[in-house]
């Protein structure tokens, strides 16, 4: 898709939208977003490009979620909880000869071939959430029991991604499991409002089967440590982007002007973005996880203070303006989420010794310190 050609999408994302709230709430809505879903992914692409380098693997399927985002966040950040995980699983460094890279071939080919949807679940975006969700092991493969309360594209995906925890404490098990059968029981959803768009509702399995080729057991917790922080960083990726996109489309629609800190804000951005995907280039087994760790949770902070400032804006001007009051809001009220996605901020700076009290004020000074120390592009060149 060509940057600034895409008005059949955005009239498909209106129409989508539309056909939502006119259904209201129910299964009739449900049906409604399967429907206008349906419609618009025909002319987006799903699944990511095979490449050997991560950040060709990242940039279309990036453009595909700041392509959503822009009209609807909800919905762009619903696709990224599609796409990053795809792109994790081609991208993250595997032994050669390995079961597991096995199993990934035959599970991307699987995905490509019935251009399947993928949800993902069981993370920080619960919001410290304890999810309940046990496997245990049995002749066919593993049996999974348990409810997580937080699953995107809930009505339209087909394999659900998770990690849970064996029940005998032998290790967990990383499982694409499918989304079909009695065994399944999706729930209602969890937003309202605009939020809906996301398409986020609890998945609860009761004795589901996950066969074998379809998972993978892990005993050791810094390797399931380093899998998660790894794809975590996509995910921050995708939702700096997913962000900056919409921020973008608000302050056009909105007239709102930017301010020179805002400004210098997105060349930091500019620049760490460039970074993380050198890293991410870089990236092999046996790597040091954290330095892009830190690269995506500075650009997640800097995209989240910006969001805070948008958002101030927005509800500023709905007071000026009454009779936009009620779309202003709207707008405002769906930016807050970025604060506890996928990590929470306060999470992100307690780690850097920043008490939560002073989390926005001291936001700016710690991307900053990451632009200008040993682990920013600044620091790689000298």
């Amino acid at each position: 898709m060509r940057a600034g050609t895409h008005i059949d999408e955005d009239r498909l994302l209106t129409e989508l939208i539309e056909r939502v709230n006119r259904a209201w709430d129910g299964p009739a809505a449900r049906d409604a977003y399967r429907e206008g879903f349906a419609r618009l992914r025909s002319r987006l692409e799903l699944h990511p490009v095979s490449a050997r380098r991560a950040s060709l693997v990242f940039e279309p399927a990036a453009t595909t979620v700041r392509i959503l985002a822009a009209g609807c966040l909800p919905l762009g950040i619903a696709v990224a909880m599609h796409l990053y995980p795809l792109c994790v699983l081609q991208c993250i460094p595997l032994p050669f000869l390995s079961f597991a890279r096995f199993q990934r071939a035959m599970l991307l080919r699987a995905i490509r071939k019935g251009s399947l949807i993928l949800a993902n679940t069981g993370g920080e975006r619960t919001r410290g959430a304890q999810h309940s969700v046990v496997a245990r092991q049995d002749p066919e493969g593993v049996r999974i029991d348990g409810t997580f309360e937080y699953m995107s594209l809930a009505s339209v995906a087909d394999v659900v991604l998770f990690k849970s925890r064996l029940e005998d404490g032998g290790g967990s098990v990383f499982c694409a499991a499918d989304l079909r059968g009695d065994s399944v029981r999706i729930g209602a959803w969890r937003f309202s409002g605009s939020m809906r768009l996301s398409d986020t509702s609890s998945v609860t399995f009761a004795s589901h089967r996950v066969p074998h080729g379809r998972y993978v057991v892990v005993a050791d917790d810094d390797v399931l440590r380093c899998a998660s922080d790894y794809q975590r960083c996509w995910f921050q990726l995708f939702l700096a982007d997913a962000y900056l996109a919409r921020l973008e489309r608000l302050h056009r629609l909105w007239g709102l002007r930017r301010s020179a800190e805002e400004l210098m804000s997105l060349n930091e951005l500019s620049q760490l973005r460039a970074y993380a995907l050198r890293l991410l280039d870089d990236f092999a087994s046996g790597s040091d996880v954290e330095p892009l760790k830190q690269t995506t949770s500075a650009m997640k902070l800097r995209v989240s203070l910006m969001a805070r400032s948008t958002m101030a804006a927005l509800r500023g001007r709905a007071e000026r303006t009454p009779a936009d009051a009620r779309p202003l809001r709207a707008d405002a009220s769906e930016l807050g989420y970025i604060q506890s996605q996928p990590t929470a901020d306060e999470t992100i700076l307690r780690s850097i010794g920043v008490l939560p009290g002073a989390a926005m004020d001291h936001a700016r000074s710690e991307s900053s310190a990451l632009l200008s120390g040993a682990g920013s592009p600044i620091g790689v060149g000298q």
